[in-house]
């Protein structure tokens, strides 16, 4: 289940829509954290991360009246971050020539068990690891993938199986300061 599908009411939705600070607010506490976990999975970078949920509320709040219905704002919402994140990755977008690894070991404990993944994440290229998080995190399909980055279905299918054996290798691999979990 997404973190979007979230649904506001008929009447918050038209005051949001006339531009009622109260409701506005209220969307955006509905879905702040969403857009900003989203947009952080895809660029690896928490201060971008925030400059680009903030553009993305600025444009849901000015193009409110665009979205169809309140049953889909949480959706067209994620569309925008998407959207948004997507075009500024590619607009920074660095050729990345050397990785270096951290010494880590996953053991049972789920904070390092977590904090071990969100590295192995950040370790992926962007567009793998964009792709990887919302094929497997928010739900898209393929299509809905390659739609977003104007590209084949296959040039998703190639960058998810990609970010997954990247991502297993650092995970699982003592050559990348990483060992199994048992």
């Amino acid at each position: 289940m997404s973190h979007f599908d979230l649904t506001i009411d008929e009447v918050t939705f038209k005051a949001a829509c006339k531009n009622k600070t109260a409701a506005q607010k209220r969307i955006y506490e509905m879905f702040s954290s969403s857009v900003y976990t989203l947009v952080y999975r895809i660029t690896g970078n928490q201060a971008d991360a925030l400059d680009i949920s903030q553009e993305v509320f600025i444009k849901v709040l000015t193009k409110l009246n665009q979205s169809k219905s309140p049953k889909l704002l949480g959706f067209w919402i994620r569309k925008i971050a998407i959207n948004t994140a997507i075009t500024f990755v590619k607009k920074n977008a660095r050729l990345v020539t050397n990785i270096n690894f951290k010494e880590k070991t996953i053991d049972g404990n789920i904070t390092e068990t977590l904090s071990s993944l969100d590295f192995a994440l950040k370790q992926l290229p962007n567009t793998s690891r964009t792709v990887l998080w919302l094929y497997e995190v928010e739900g898209l399909s393929h299509q809905d993938i390659a739609s977003v980055f104007n590209k084949s279905i296959s040039f998703s299918k190639t960058h998810l199986s990609r970010a997954k054996n990247l991502a297993q290798s650092l995970l699982t691999s003592k050559n990348g300061g990483y060992t199994a979990i048992n």
